[in-house]
This record gives structure tokens, sequence and C-alpha cells, in this order.
């Protein structure tokens, strides 16, 4: 039995061993492995944005990989680090300011706490900004809108941009609303399907395709997702299943009801005190997604029923080709119709601005969350989760 990965101080784990050919490589082991590229690099002063869950495929930490590889030469170096929501050590709870830390001898710059892109002070300090983050393929993930304000915030600042492409894990698929462009903020950016089924590089180079240094982004792409030990994107992403759950279940974040952060379940089940499990299991078990439900009870340590023991119900995927967003929509429209006690939440809205402070107003959270009224305004009609639906399918 191998023994247990062990986390360094900017919070990833390592569980280094020897590569292999045959192991696939994401676009930081291309960047690595070309000599070419990293003489070039190693005499300018680089920035890199990641966070502990991304690894090379010896599993090494982004920032410890690209570190090592430029110390090699005489030049400045990895001259600092930035890092998304969640926070360098991707453990952060969802919404929590991430403050600038310390970490391995390098300044790390939170793009997520009092603002959300580099600063002209930060980019000051660099000639060239290397992007690796590990997205999920729906569009309220907050990785790729970060990647994408930061590549335009560097071209403004005529600093080179490179993205190190990680495969989606959703792979080509694409479903859900378009966004509505009165509904952009930071959690809904791009003008894609909600669930996109696209990379952080393609995201992002089409974000930048006008701005007058567009050619001054690079997308290094990936052969496929390297064969790496498991790591979680960011803390409530605890398994590959919650992932593919993620598209439906995040969209009880717009809800009253729990969607099992707090729990040893997150985005792996859905709960509250009114909810009829039973009934809403044996509706679930009934739909074509790929998905079953069994009721169980929850205990969330975190969030309006903190400390609370809660009927849930718990999903498991039984079809790889299973349907995430269509079970949480179906779910949506179930709840609605037959409880009373369902209600939609409201939340300030995450403005585009580089700081923080200037978010304003209030907006239905599923709103933000799909970057579109429509779902809303549908159910509100009576309208059928098949409806609402057909549309949306890729």
């Amino acid at each position: 039995m191998p023994l247990p990965a062990r986390a360094d101080s900017f919070g990833c784990v390592n569980s280094k061993r020897a590569p292999t050919d045959t192991i696939p490589a994401s676009g930081i082991d291309k960047l690595l492995a070309d000599d070419d590229r990293l003489a070039a690099l190693r005499q300018r002063r680089v920035g890199l944005l990641t966070n502990a869950a991304c690894l090379t495929v010896d599993g090494r930490q982004s920032a410890q990989a690209v570190g090592d590889a430029l110390a090699q030469g005489s030049g400045p170096g990895l001259a600092c680090l930035f890092a998304p929501e969640h926070g360098p050590a991707a453990d952060h709870e969802a919404g929590a300011a991430v403050a600038d830390q310390r970490a391995d001898q390098h300044d790390v710059i939170s793009l997520y706490g009092a603002r959300r892109a580099p600063t002209p002070d930060h980019l000051g300090l660099i000639d060239t900004l290397i992007i690796d983050l590990r997205d999920v393929g729906v569009r309220c993930y907050t990785y790729a809108t970060t990647a994408a304000l930061a590549a335009e915030a560097a071209l403004d600042a005529r600093v080179e941009t490179i993205i190190c492409n990680r495969l989606n894990p959703l792979g080509p698929v694409t479903f859900g609303p378009p966004l509505d462009p009165n509904f952009r903020s930071f959690l809904a950016y791009f003008d894609v399907p909600f669930v996109h089924g696209e990379t952080i590089g393609t995201l992002v180079a089409d974000a930048v395709k006008d701005h007058p240094r567009a050619a001054d982004l690079t997308v290094i792409e990936s052969d496929a997702n390297p064969d790496t030990p498991w790591v979680l994107p960011s803390p409530s992403l605890q398994s590959p299943d919650a992932v593919q759950l993620y598209p439906g279940l995040v969209l009880f974040e717009g809800t009253n009801l729990s969607e099992g952060r707090g729990t040893k379940l997150p985005f792996r089940c859905i709960g509250a005190p009114w909810l009829d499990v039973q009934a809403a299991a044996d509706a679930a078990n009934n739909w074509p997604t790929g998905i079953t439900a069994t009721s169980c009870n929850i205990r969330p340590d975190a969030g309006d029923y903190a400390g609370q023991t809660l009927p849930a119900i718990r999903f498991d995927i039984t079809d790889t080709r299973c349907d995430g967003f269509g079970l949480g929509v179906r779910l949506l429209a179930w709840i609605s119709s037959t409880h009373p006690q369902f209600e939609w939440r409201t939340a300030p809205i995450m403005s585009l601005g580089a700081e923080a402070g200037q978010d304003t107003g209030e907006r239905h959270v599923i709103d933000t969350l799909l970057g579109s009224d429509s779902l809303r305004l549908a159910l509100g009609r009576g309208d059928s989760a098949e409806d609402i639906l057909d549309p949306w399918r890729g």
C-alpha cells in the first residue's frame, strides 16, 4: 500500500513518481518540456496564476515545477504567484475572501478578495504571466473568469501571457441557457452555454480576440488529462462524481435547500427540513439522467441549516454519460411545484469591476449563476422541465 501523499507549503499534495512516455501531457508539462521556451522565460520576470490543484505528470505542483525550471538559469526566475478563488492551497470555502500571502519565498497575490485582477503595479513586476488552472466546465465556476480578467489586464500592460491548458472534465458537451448580456457578472462572464464544453484556454482566447495585443496571448494545448491522482479543484468538489453532478446541484445555491456544502456529500446531495425525500427520490429515479437517488440524512456545519440534521437525497452516478444539469433542472421543477416552502434566494451581484467593493444591488442568485432569468421565469409559469431543457441541449 503506498504511503499517503504529503502536502507542501503551497498546500498541494505531491505524489511524485517517475514520468513515462505513455502518460499524456497537460499544457504545463508541455511548457516544462520545451527547452527553447524555457530558455527564453529564464531571461524574464515570470508571474504564475495557479493553485494547488494543478499538478504535473510527475505529481509536482505547477508553482514548484515552474519555479524549479526557471531557477536553473541565471535570470530573475519566478517573481510572484497569483491565486484565484479558494486560495493558493485551494482550501478556502466558496465566496470567502482570500488575502495576499507569502509561500515558498514568493508573494502570493490574491485575485479573489480586495481585487479580481492584477493591478498595474503587480504587472510591473513581471514580463510574462503564465496561467495554469483546473476548470470544471461550468460557466459559474470562477477560475476561467479570473484567468480572463488576468489575461486582459496583462495584455493591457504589454505583458506576454501564456495559458497552459487542461481538458474540460465534462468533455465537449454543451447544455443550458446562453448568457443574457443583462446578467453578465463575475459568475457569468463568457458568452457560452452554462455547461460550455470549452477549456480555459479557448474561453480566454475568444474573450480577448479583439484586444489590440491579442497576439501576445499563447495557449499551450493539453494532449489529454494526465493520469495524476485526484486533486480537489476546490474544497466542495471532493470526487469526480461531484464534478459530474455539479452543473445541476450548483443551481440549489440559488434556493432555500442545502446542496451539501459543509457535509460529507457536497454536490452529491440536496436536503431541507421540509423536503419529502422519499417522493423526491422516487421521482428522480424515473428520470433518464443516468443518476440514482436514495434518501439519507445530512448535518451541514455551514450555511442556513448549520447544526441541523436534514432529510436529504443522495445521488450516485450509474452511467458515465450522466446528465447532471438535467437532473438539477428536473429537481427544481418537481420541488418548486410540490413544496410550498420552496424559495429562491437573493444576494448582491458580483460585478465585473476589478475591486470587490464595486458589487452593488441584489439579484436572484439563480439568475446570477445561470447568467439568465429564463429558468426562474419558466418555472414560475409552470413550464415542464422537458420543455425548459429541450431548447438548451447542445
